[in-house]
């Protein structure tokens, strides 16, 4: 019986531990990371947008990388830096769009300003979006 409840003890540190881990309160990261709705105001050419949700999680490849899903409403996945409270999209294409950005989170709120360029040769579309992301869980 004693040894049980030392294998019980272990068992429960080692949990502690490893979830203590996971939640570094010095990797700013985790301020970024949940679910959020999107409104976002085109200043190019669509004016206000139909509102969508993202989801944003840590890049497990990198110390400083989020990973923002279903970004511009079209099911990509936008890698952004985290620095401190600041965020920035490198320019990186997807889906035939090359996005870039930057923006703060303040307080549940990730305020975005950034473009979308179509890479396509025969296109000229390119879009300017101002993007208020809400955290909702």
């Amino acid at each position: 019986m004693k040894k049980n409840g030392l294998v019980l003890t272990f068992l429960l540190a080692g949990m502690i531990f490893f979830s203590a881990c996971d939640a570094d309160p010095d990797d700013t990261r985790n301020l970024f990371t949940g679910r959020y709705e999107v409104e976002e105001y085109s200043q190019r050419n669509l004016g206000f947008r139909p509102e969508y949700e993202i989801q944003v999680r840590k890049d497990p490849g990198s110390d400083h990388m989020i990973i923002i899903s279903n970004f511009y409403n079209m099911d990509v996945e936008v890698k952004a830096a985290v620095e401190g409270y600041l965020i920035t999209i490198a320019p990186q294409t997807l889906n035939f769009y090359e996005f870039e950005g930057d923006g703060k989170l303040t307080g549940s709120i990730i305020n975005l300003n950034y473009t979308a360029v179509s890479v396509i040769d025969d296109s000229d579309f390119q879009d300017e979006l101002i993007a208020s992301m809400k955290l909702i869980d």
